[in-house]
């Protein structure tokens, strides 16, 4: 018993170690079969804080393609999931009709963190589809298989104690599918 502030304090560290200062520019390496891509995000002033990143998508030995995504801060996200995830920093999991989903996450500062969805021909890298900020996430995205879709478990709104005032968030399901080539998102149960 007396070891566990020690535990604690260890695996403390170790999870502030994972999140170090946003990079001004970095990259998320993927594998999708034998193709070699990678998302890479860019400051054009040189400082993360700057929420000038842009977002490019580099499939195998093509020229960089700039996605159409805002200009902001990008921050590597951490998946917990029962797909296999082809990128380390970002989301790529399989999608319908030969294609890859690919979520990335945009700091929101001062709120948690926005995740982006698009959807890209698994062949050519071409950009299919983009689905914009789906929901909101904290620490990591929980992803789950649902039929040809997934279920992401994100914050969905605030609560507030009524003890003490303090504010914190509920998360729910957000199902991802696929309706008539283009992906959809709502709500797992519609709430009014």
């Amino acid at each position: 018993m007396r070891l566990l502030p020690f535990v604690l304090l260890f695996f403390a560290f170790q999870a502030s170690a994972e999140d170090p200062e946003p990079r001004a520019s970095w990259m998320a390496p993927c594998k999708f079969g034998s193709t070699e891509f990678s998302i890479r995000f860019d400051s054009k002033s040189g400082d993360a804080y700057q929420d000038d990143q842009t977002v490019a998508l580099v499939w195998g030995n093509n020229k960089a393609v700039v996605l159409p995504v805002e200009p902001a801060l990008y921050v590597p996200a951490r998946f917990t999931s029962d797909a296999k995830n082809y990128c380390h920093g970002i989301g790529a999991f399989n999608w319908s009709n030969g294609r890859l989903l690919l979520l990335i996450s945009k700091n929101d500062r001062p709120s948690h963190d926005q995740i982006l969805a698009m959807v890209v021909d698994a062949n050519t890298g071409a950009l299919v589809q983009n689905a914009g900020v789906i929901g909101t996430t904290w620490q990591y995205v929980v992803l789950l298989q649902q039929g040809q879709g997934y279920r992401a478990l994100l914050e969905r709104s605030w609560h507030v104690d009524p003890s003490d005032g303090g504010e914190f968030p509920a998360s729910d399901w957000m199902m991802l599918r696929e309706d008539r080539g283009r992906l959809v998102h709502q709500w797992e149960i519609e709430r009014k």
